[in-house]
């Protein structure tokens, strides 16, 4: 690992200047042409009265020099762990959630829209496919505004989902729509302040801001998980005795982040408050067997965590035993 790839994004006293690490690098869009025609990939589980579908937006490569505060032997070992080649960037799938209560139709996240390269964006034709479409979704509730997440918020004619609210973090949204901020960032992270203040204009008075741990009614709660960005937060859904938690991207990468908690990206803000964050949301569902989802896990990325010492393993459920 390179010294730089431990630097993190800060922010000074005021929270105006930034400095913000070679974001950009390592980051690997797929260089081959989107399919012409993508196969929509959908799972639902049912939890409880209501249901949770998994849909997948499409991938990204994310390579080594992105992983911070782990050193390569650890790093390698870990990929072979998992059956992957440490020579190859990691893919990573980007997914989105739907939950159904009655007629509520709740997305969490929105996927990458065209913000995020070729192979994300994926999301309308697979809402197309189980008969949901745009205008139905009464509400979107983001976990954080990174690209991957609220690009798939707007499109050519502005807002995608016309008649939903846009729930998100204050925190979250006050930094991403900060103009003094968006100034100061290089010109390779501008293109993110830009997506939020565009999310922000899109959705107009339909945005509105929670705090951390509200509860957006219906079962759906907030979590504040911070670190990965100052309002990244997950969703802890409740019917019943039936729990689950949206974890977003608390847990990104499956393969080194159950099996190495400490270790971070470099998009993370504060990777030393991330990694305390992860440690103590993953000891939270392993104690009380919580079923998790994660945007960036293995497709359905539904299952639960394991302790291991002073570690954890991700442990998929069976796609079929769950399935609703």
């Amino acid at each position: 690992m390179t010294t730089l790839s431990r630097r993190h994004l800060m922010l000074t006293a005021t929270g105006a200047a930034l400095a913000l690490p070679f974001l950009g690098r390592g980051l690997a869009f797929a260089q081959e042409p989107a399919p012409t025609a993508f196969l929509p990939t959908v799972h639902t589980r049912a939890l409880g009265g209501m249901t949770v579908t998994t849909i997948a937006d499409g991938h990204f490569d994310f390579a080594q020099d992105l992983i911070v505060n782990l050193d390569n032997a650890a790093y390698q070992s870990a990929l072979r762990a998992a059956y992957l080649d440490p020579a190859q960037p990691i893919r990573v799938p980007v997914s989105v959630h739907l939950i159904r209560q009655g007629d509520q139709l709740t997305l969490v996240d929105a996927g990458g829209g065209s913000a995020f390269g070729p192979t994300t964006g994926h999301l309308a034709a697979s809402l197309e496919a189980i008969g949901v479409a745009p205008d139905q979704i009464g509400r979107v509730v983001m976990t954080h505004l990174h690209p991957d997440h609220a690009g798939g918020l707007i499109g050519d004619a502005g807002a995608v989902f016309a008649n939903a609210s846009l729930h998100v973090h204050q925190d979250e949204l006050a930094f991403w729509t900060d103009e003094e901020a968006a100034a100061a960032a290089p010109a390779d992270f501008q293109p993110f302040f830009a997506l939020a203040q565009g999310v922000r204009d899109a959705y107009g008075d339909r945005v509105q801001t929670f705090a951390d741990d509200a509860d957006l009614g219906g079962g759906v709660s907030v979590m504040a998980l911070p670190g990965h960005t100052p309002g990244h937060s997950g969703l802890r859904l409740s019917d019943g005795d039936a729990q689950m938690v949206i974890l977003g991207d608390a847990a990104a990468l499956a393969a080194l982040q159950f099996r190495h908690p400490d270790a971070g990206i470099a998009f993370d803000i504060d990777g030393a408050q991330a990694a305390t964050t992860r440690r103590n949301l993953l000891q939270m569902v392993t104690a009380d067997r919580i079923a998790v989802a994660g945007t960036h896990l293995p497709f359905p990325g539904i299952g639960h965590v394991e302790s291991r010492g002073d570690a954890f393993a991700w442990v998929p459920e069976d796609w079929f035993a769950t399935r609703a």
